[in-house]
């Protein structure tokens, strides 16, 4: 008896191990139930790690799990079928991501719902939400182990390479150019030295010159003069006096015969003086014999004088530029900065303030041994100032123009009417984002009786999709006004302007 309701007892206790084992699998394993929710579909190159009823979540939160995995008949990738929770809402732009859940080799599948707006393919429009059987198109999967030892094994012979390259190049071609650099500034420093005793001595040669004939150089200056005296004295003497008063011409004559062995002596001096100099004796003698430092003082000058006439010719032109967008209802700022070294060419430098923002573009690589996945990502900067660095050259009224506009590679052609009263622009530019480049034209009009005023009207991104009210990018028209100060007018403005900031000190 005691027996029986023993093997009773073991096999009720083993009923009810079986049915609680039975229930714990079935709440562990069935996540999603077959019948509950939806079902999207991915394709992975490696589905390694991945099992059926394998969790599928976002953000840390479960939303789902894998149902099965298959390969894919016209492709040699994995199909792998997804069954989501109801109530999942999984977007056009989504990106299902497979990651590692341990070090064992289990992955699970992290999506990325997206959003409503978004990027996909380059273009920015609104999402549209996945449907039940829809493919996620955004697929990333981590590098397997095999693959980066590959990279590895590749990328270690280039390395040594490159290694080889610099050791030489650092021991053979920047030594021998350090040894070269320093052997000339070696040179170049007693070449200095030499030249600025040169002129030290000549220095002195001159004061030793001026030292030595300083009295002779007087002696023959108080001669002259005493010349100039005795004959400013025999001319104002009259004829009849001469013939009635001998004694009077005789010692006019002994002051002539004085004065004339004076400019005698003089002559002599001046002779003695001049001879030195001819022979190329002395400081001044050679400076006078010897044009090779002629020549060096004449290049000198020559290159002083062009360095000088190219700053003072250089001119600035400032520009401040405000130009309302009709469609988009939002302003635009320029502020330019045009240098003119001569009439016919200048240097354009602007900073632009544009409502539509620099665009940006991010480009995502996802590689394998096998294949590389690239997705192009377009964003948007709405805080973002653009400039402008173009070269341009004038011929008669048309002046052309190349070189960055709005930060971007573009072109442009203008031309100037009625003595630059009335000027036609446009510039091709921005060939990047928009399905055609940006082209826009510009009239600006002078105002009379103020000629640093301009009205100003155009149309700017013709070839492209018109926009709407209130946004940016696409057609659109603006109108405007610029002022333009050149040289000669902020002279005007800073002497108005101290004069006034003076007038209220005072």
């Amino acid at each position: 008896m005691r027996r029986s309701w023993a093997a009773a007892t073991v096999g009720a206790l083993a009923l009810v191990v079986g049915f609680l084992s039975y229930f714990l699998v079935k709440v562990t394993n069935e996540r999603t139930p077959a019948n509950q929710g939806f079902t999207l579909w991915a394709n992975f190159r490696d589905a390694a790690g991945l099992f059926q009823k394998s969790r599928v979540q976002t953000a840390g939160i479960p939303i789902g799990q894998i149902e099965k995995r298959e390969l894919d008949a016209e492709k040699p990738v994995a199909r792998v079928t997804i069954r989501l929770l109801p109530g999942t809402t999984i977007w056009e732009n989504a990106v299902v991501s497979k990651k590692s859940a341990s070090l064992l080799g289990e992955f699970y599948l992290e999506i990325d719902p997206g959003s409503p707006v978004g990027v996909l393919n380059g273009e920015r429009r609104p999402m549209r939400q996945l449907k039940n059987g829809e493919q996620i198109q955004r697929v990333r999967e981590p590098s397997s182990m095999g693959d980066l030892v590959s990279d590895v094994s590749t990328l270690m012979p280039i390395l040594h390479d490159i290694l080889d390259d610099v050791r030489r190049l650092t021991s053979g071609p920047i030594a021998n150019a350090a040894e070269n650099a320093n052997k000339l500034i070696e040179t170049n420093s007693v070449v200095l030295q030499n030249l600025l005793s040169k002129m030290d001595h000549i220095a002195g040669d001159i004061d030793r010159i001026t030292d030595a004939e300083g009295g002779n150089i007087q002696k023959s200056i108080e001669n002259v003069r005493e010349i100039t005296e005795s004959v400013k004295d025999l001319i104002g003497t009259g004829r009849g006096e001469v013939a009635q008063t001998g004694e009077a011409v005789r010692s006019s004559l002994d002051k002539l015969k004085a004065t004339v062995d004076n400019l005698d002596k003089a002559v002599k001096n001046m002779e003695s003086i001049t001879g030195k100099v001819d022979k190329g004796e002395g400081t001044v003698g050679h400076l006078l014999n010897d044009d090779t430092i002629a020549r060096n003082v004449e290049d000198i000058t020559e290159d002083a004088g062009g360095f000088i006439r190219g700053i003072t010719k250089l001119q600035t032109v400032v520009g401040l530029r405000t130009e309302f967008n009709i469609l988009t209802r939002q302003p635009k700022e320029y502020l330019s900065v045009q240098l003119v070294p001569r009439p016919d060419k200048f240097y354009l430098i602007e900073i632009v303030n544009d409502p539509r923002g620099l665009r940006e573009s991010t480009t995502i690589n996802t590689e394998s041994a096998k294949e590389v996945d690239v997705k192009n990502v377009t964003t948007y900067s709405q805080n973002k100032l653009k400039f402008t660095l173009q070269f341009g050259k004038t011929y008669g009224i048309w002046t052309g123009r190349f070189g960055i506009k709005e930060s971007t590679g573009g072109v442009g052609l203008d031309a100037h009417l009625l003595g630059n009263k009335l000027v036609f622009s446009a510039d091709l530019f921005d060939t990047l984002f928009n399905t055609w480049p940006r082209l826009q034209g510009r009239v600006a009009l002078a105002v009379p009786y103020f000629p640093m005023l301009y009205l100003v009207g155009g149309v700017d991104d013709v070839l492209n999709k018109r926009a709407k009210f209130g946004t940016a990018g696409g057609l659109d028209f603006f109108v405007g006004g610029q002022l333009v100060f050149n040289d000669e007018d902020l002279k005007s403005l800073l002497l108005f302007g101290g004069s006034a900031a003076g007038g209220a000190a005072k």
